[in-house]
């Protein structure tokens, strides 16, 4: 019974990462309007792209953990990782919260993020 324990821990790693582009709006859960610049979103994209890249290298590795103390070991060094690719890509992590909720309530910005990261899109096969 320990696959249910190494999916809970690599579902908690791809909650780290609060944006889903694939989710709708939801009309009660509107965030405040924010200013958000051009090179912000492109920053946004760039911390994303790594995110995403990290998620699909981590997610293996949570799938053969040994165990559950193996599988939190692996989530905590993600989401490490994760968080020195969001400084790396010039945001703080309240900050990519902060973009990753207004892209949730905001077509328009959802919009933008995907025609940059279409535009940058890395020529790395999957």
């Amino acid at each position: 019974m320990k696959s249910p324990l190494k999916y809970l821990a690599l579902f908690a790693l791809l909650l780290t990462v609060p944006f889903a582009v694939a989710q709708s709006p939801s009309p009660q859960a509107e965030a405040p309007k924010i200013s958000i610049s051009e090179p912000q979103l492109k920053q946004f994209a760039n911390a994303y792209r790594s995110i995403v890249m990290l998620s699909r290298e981590y997610a293996p590795k949570l799938k053969a953990a040994a165990d559950i103390k193996e599988a939190e070991a692996l989530n905590k060094e993600a989401q490490g990782k994760m968080v020195a690719a969001i400084e790396k890509a010039g945001l703080s992590k309240s900050k990519y919260q902060e973009i990753a909720s207004s892209i949730k309530s905001n077509p328009a910005l959802l919009e933008k993020v995907n025609k940059i990261l279409q535009q940058s899109h890395s020529p790395k096969p999957q």
